[in-house]
């Protein structure tokens, strides 16, 4: 249960007298306040990510996909509500309007900075927007809609899509301080984890797509798919869904011991798992991409090396992604601006509560001594093992 709307609809039904909200909680603190006070707009809704669950999984730190401040309210001293004012007038760029890039200009907006945001595309949001139309992820989109909607509310922040920039219209606009938030694009040549040190053969007449493909609705002709799942984490199983549901005949390959490995942390493989074997979609785990054909996907066993071909009309590559950091690089060049940081999938490619953190990690920096920001980042509580002193 994650929605407020739903939570307050119950208790008011009298369908229940107490709900415990443990993670819309970590996504917003103030979660009952906002409730009572009628903030309703306000509240950072749970998208029900679980990543607050992978981190208690793997025995590290808390995080939060909503909320980039969840476990360094002692540690960096970061409150979800509270952030340094300004310390003088200026004004900052933003490029790209996905997490990283929408958390960055809000908390600089927050902050009381004059602020931009430029998104290349249609539409705000970057990967959040796109993989919010796949099956079951329809609350991530919550990631996007509450930081649009704070942004929309303030005076000093202004939006534009359909803008792409190069290093010279960066120039035009004579904003010293940019922030490139530019993303990642999926790799079409196989290239993951599993496939660096050996490359798979790829025949010129293969038919190759790419998660960015599918979600843009390029699709292959119905037939047979092959997706071969290097990155083991969520995106693969979902588009198998997908697939499936537009008709395809979907067979999903991994060198992981389990389907959409990353899961398991998230508590959520099995659920994975039995859904698209009940599906029909035909599982080959502990499998190795070697080559593509016009008509087959080659893969080797990850014990034995034992190669075999799985029949195909296509294939959809999930293995890596790599940065867009071609602005970032030309404004390098130039060097004629005061500040140039490059934040989210675009510095490294990763999770989306990754990207959030970030961005806003990029707007509390701004202007801070780089030496306070690096001494926070170490800071640990150390427990006084000294002897007691008897009186």
């Amino acid at each position: 249960l994650t929605s407020p709307d739903l939570m307050v609809s119950m208790v008011r039904k009298g369908i229940v007298d107490l709900i415990g909200a443990a993670r819309p909680s970590i996504a917003d603190p103030f979660l009952p306040k906002k409730i009572e006070e009628g903030r309703i707009d306000e509240i950072r809704e749970c998208i029900g990510c679980n990543i607050c669950v992978s981190a208690d999984t793997q025995g590290v730190p808390i995080r939060c996909t909503q909320n980039p401040t969840m476990g360094e309210e002692w540690r960096r001293g970061w409150h979800p509500e509270k952030i340094a004012p300004k310390g003088r007038e200026e004004a900052a760029l933003v490029v790209g309007g996905g997490p990283a890039g929408l958390e960055c200009a809000l908390q600089l907006a927050r902050r009381g900075y004059a602020v931009t945001l430029a998104e290349a595309g249609p539409e705000l949001g970057g990967r959040v927007t796109r993989e919010s139309a796949l099956p079951g992820l329809g609350a991530w989109k919550r990631v996007a809609d509450y930081r649009l909607n704070e942004l929309r509310q303030r005076g000093n922040v202004d939006l534009f899509t359909d803008s792409p920039l190069d290093a010279d219209a960066v120039a035009e606009l004579g904003i010293p301080n940019v922030f490139i938030a530019t993303g990642a694009k999926w790799r079409r040549d196989g290239i993951g984890r599993t496939t660096l040190r050996s490359p798979p053969r790829i025949a010129p007449d293969a038919a190759i797509y790419t998660p960015d493909d599918i979600m843009a609705g390029t699709l292959p002709p119905k037939g047979r798919i092959a997706i071969y799942d290097d990155d083991q984490i969520y995106i693969a199983g979902v588009l198998a869904e997908k697939l499936v549901q537009e008709g395809y005949e979907v067979s999903l390959i991994t060198p992981g011991l389990m389907v959409s490995a990353w899961t398991d942390l998230t508590l959520e493989q099995h659920r994975v798992q039995s859904r698209l074997i009940e599906m029909g979609v035909s599982l080959h785990v502990t499998r190795q991409l070697t080559a593509l054909d016009a008509g087959s996907m080659r893969v080797a066993c990850t014990y034995s090396g034992r190669e075999e071909d799985i029949p195909c009309d296509a294939a959809l590559l999930v293995t890596e992604r790599h940065r867009e950091t071609a602005l970032y690089e030309a404004l390098k060049a130039r060097g004629d601006l005061t500040t140039l940081d490059l934040i989210g999938d675009a510095a490294m490619p990763a999770l989306i509560a990754d990207a959030v953190y970030h961005g806003h990690l990029a707007a509390r920096s701004f202007e801070a001594d780089p030496a306070e920001v690096d001494r926070n980042l170490f800071r640990r509580e150390i427990t006084d093992l000294s002897e007691e002193t008897q009186p």
